[in-house]
């Protein structure tokens, strides 16, 4: 069934999708093709489990095997490889042994009762699917608009629910009732998986020791290196438990410069830049002097001095005077920084409360800010000092040495912890589960058949195959058998 669920779903998908993400379309369409060739149209019994049969066609086998192949897939491996479609297969059929232990442990245990309200929950939930998919396949017909009429609404519905019985197999009554099939399994597994874990704790020593060690995995990384730091925490947003030594916090009043002046600065700044680099890698290339020239030079712009971005500096700076004198006497006369941040500041970014209570983070080596801002930064001598007005990319600059911001590792807050308890219990479940599946397949009778000998995990491998199955089954929390 997981296998005809999927397609639908995925169906539903590229239905939703096929107006602006026709080249993703194609790449799921080449991962199914891939899907195709593990998976036999002739179903083989493979192995018996305690018995119990697991053929080639199994749902929760054909679920498994499109799931590894769609994970090395969108990592980079080759999936028409036949030693991957090897390992893919026996990587699969040892999950679905797992899973198949898993589900006869709970009726061992007396954990696959269910109630009528449950059941009926289970077909709420089914029915409430069938109707997404099936208006899905309705809005894909371009012919139904909300102005059609009621009997061509109905019509365009009796032939979706058409081709969902023609290429699917599925009516309304099929689909409630194999969905509820599957949410049985999955509860029961739940129930396992929580009947196992019932007496699991995590003690804060725990936290502790797991918050240490990404402190030290962090402080290896950037201790040296506050641009990989800044990169990895500012760029991709990655979470940071170390905070490299030298950083200090700035504030500082933005002041709006007139767009001519600002664009003339970075302009010939610019032009001048370019100039020192031409000049740079001339004087490594110069020819010798009794080369002959192989053509005339070119015709050149007029060539930019630092006396004329100085007076383009000194544009700008005049253009403010008035409001940075008005500014010095406010502080000459007690007003504080935060004060007239609020009052004649323009970086949004000083308008969030806490960037404001503690200040960008500036350091030396830091990559995230323009190197006038940063500059200055770093140039005022000690915490409280302000900077005169600096010439930046996006303004005048009048910055505040705010605070040293503290270095090692970063505060261990209840939010943490609750967020590390939470995960190390994680894995203390998935610890258990793994160990108790180990079990189980010790003391299992399980027999393969001769076709389903090369879907059999080479016995020293056993252990890696647990390992491997970690990263792609996280993305199959909820995955259903028949």
């Amino acid at each position: 069934m997981m296998k005809r669920l999927f397609c639908i779903l995925l169906s539903l998908v590229m239905l939703m999708s096929v107006s602006f993400a026709l080249a993703e379309d194609t790449a799921d369409a080449a991962a199914e093709a891939e899907t195709a060739e593990v998976i036999s149209d002739e179903p083989v019994l493979l192995v018996t489990v305690n018995g119990q049969e697991i053929q080639s066609d199994n749902d929760y086998l054909l679920y498994m095997q499109s799931n590894y192949l769609n994970w090395a897939n969108s990592n980079g491996y080759d999936t028409s490889d036949a030693s991957l479609i090897t390992a893919v297969n026996q990587q699969s059929l040892y999950d679905t042994i797992g899973y198949f232990l898993v589900l006869q442990k709970g009726k061992e245990l007396g954990l696959d009762q269910f109630t009528d309200e449950e059941k009926d929950a289970f077909a709420v939930t089914a029915k409430a699917q069938w109707e997404e998919i099936v208006n899905s396949f309705v809005s894909a017909n371009e012919a139904i608009t909300e102005d059609s009429s009621d009997e061509d609404k109905a019509a365009a519905r009796a032939d979706a629910e058409a081709q969902l019985q023609s290429d699917y197999g599925y009516d309304e009554a099929r689909y409630i009732k194999e969905y509820g099939d599957q949410a049985v399994n999955n509860t029961i597994y739940q129930r396992v998986t929580d009947h196992l874990s019932t007496d699991l704790k995590v003690t804060d020593e725990d936290i502790q020791t797991y918050f240490d060690d990404l402190v030290k995995d962090d402080q290896e990384i950037y201790e040296n290196d506050a641009g990989s730091y800044e990169f990895y925490t500012r760029y991709y947003g990655q979470p940071s438990y170390y905070m490299p030594a030298g950083y200090r916090g700035i504030t500082h009043i933005l002041l709006k410069v007139d767009d001519e002046l600002l664009n003339t600065w970075k302009d010939l700044s610019a032009r001048l830049e370019e100039q020192k680099s031409a000049a740079e890698e001339a004087a490594e290339t110069t020819p010798a002097a009794d080369a002959e020239p192989t053509a005339e030079p070119e015709p050149t712009e007029e060539p930019v001095t630092e006396e004329m971005v100085n007076a383009a500096k000194d544009a700008i700076l005049e253009s403010v005077k008035a409001t940075v004198d008005e500014i010095k006497a406010k502080l000459d006369g007690g007003a504080t920084f935060e004060d007239l941040i609020k009052e004649y500041g323009t970086d949004p970014g000083m308008e969030d409360a806490a960037t404001l209570a503690e200040g960008y983070p500036v350091h030396n080596d830091s990559i995230l800010y323009d190197p006038a801002f940063r500059d200055a930064a770093m140039a005022l001598e000690k915490v409280g000092d302000i900077s005169d007005p600096v010439v930046g990319q996006y303004g005048v600059h009048i910055l505040q040495y705010l605070r040293d911001v503290p270095s090692g590792a970063v505060e261990l807050t209840d939010e943490m912890k609750n967020e590390f308890r939470e995960t190390i219990l994680q894995e203390m479940i998935t610890e258990t589960m793994h160990s108790a599946v180990d079990q189980w397949i010790e003391e299992a009778e399980i027999v393969y058949t001769e076709a389903g000998e090369p879907w059999k995990v080479p016995e020293d491998e056993e252990g890696d195959a647990e390992e491997a199955a970690e990263a792609p089954a996280e993305e199959a929390a909820e995955t259903p058998a028949e």
